[in-house]
């Protein structure tokens, strides 16, 4: 494993402290200098990289790495696939008592398998092939969502995604973050003009997905007044993403930065304790590539 580090110039000793980092050989590279956002960063690192699989790590959010390690062995040994993803859980930095694990990227993922709709989810989850940013490309340096659009544009490419049971990351909500900074206007713009963008242009809208889509839009206005009303009445409800007791207390004087990567461990290791990891994905176009393969091996 080869560990890469993009610092976007910091002052306050980071640079420093990455030297120190890279003398002791815990990293193999870094570069510290002004970028202009972060998938300038993300594409910085990536050029670097010289390993077979690219997993991109963010630093405000958690990672499993016995998943992860798991997900790089399935990429190796089966060279067909050009990107694995999978569920993603999630808390706020302001609230650590719970946390949210949705259900909606691996349906979009099973429709995406069967139709070839493009969909979109969060990019933590994600590892990449590097030969196969020749097909992708790499990170959108125009938007601020960018994982929004890197996702959106792989999933409308003819490239094999595999989908992991694990739950493979943990984002923190933090105010700082890119997403909670950006305008709630100018993000909905955003988001609208990317998904407009690769749905009008890449996928055939079948009746059903008319249908869907309409249903869709139709139910979300209405759903907080369902949600109200069931509290009322003290019914039980389906919520998406399922939400889950962390066992966090708040304890004066802890460290906020520590307290919430301890409660992503455990959190993740609990999730991750009674899940088998299987990889779901297009068997049979994978085995008709290795068909071909052996078939032209044994014409030479």
């Amino acid at each position: 494993m080869k560990i890469v580090v993009a610092d976007g110039g910091s002052k306050d000793g980071t640079v420093e402290y990455l030297q120190g980092l890279y003398a002791a050989g815990r990293i193999q590279q870094f570069i510290s200098e002004r970028d202009k956002g972060e998938a300038h960063g993300f594409n910085k690192c990536m050029l670097m990289a010289r390993g077979e699989i690219i997993k991109l790590i963010t630093d405000d959010d958690a990672f499993y790495y016995p998943a992860i390690r798991e997900a790089v062995s399935f990429m190796i040994k089966n060279p067909a696939i050009d990107v694995v993803t999978g569920y993603n859980a999630a808390t706020q930095s302001d609230d650590l008592t719970f946390a949210k694990i949705k259900e909606d990227p691996s349906n979009d993922y099973q429709r995406w398998l069967e139709y070839g709709d493009p969909f979109w989810m969060i990019g933590l989850p994600i590892l990449i092939r590097r030969s196969t940013l020749a097909l992708t490309g790499m990170f959108n340096t125009g938007v601020v969502l960018v994982d929004l659009e890197f996702v959106y544009r792989i999933t409308s490419l003819n490239i094999n995604i595999a989908w992991c049971t694990a739950v493979l990351s943990m984002h923190v909500s933090n105010p700082n973050g890119n997403f909670n900074r950006m305008n709630s206007k100018d993000r909905m713009a955003e988001y609208n003009r990317i998904r407009n963008f690769f749905i009008t242009k890449h996928t055939r809208r079948s009746i059903t997905t008319v249908v869907r889509d309409t249903v869709e839009a139709i139910k979300r206005p209405l759903r907080p007044v369902k949600r109200d009303f069931f509290n009322n009445m003290g019914w039980k409800q389906y919520q998406d993403p399922e939400r889950f007791d962390t066992g966090y207390v708040f304890e004066p004087g802890q460290d906020a930065i520590e307290a919430a990567f301890n409660v992503c461990d455990s959190f993740l290791h609990f999730q991750n304790a009674n899940r088998p990891i299987n990889f779901l994905y297009k068997q049979k176009e994978i085995s008709k590539i290795f068909n071909q393969k052996v078939s032209l091996s044994n014409n030479n």
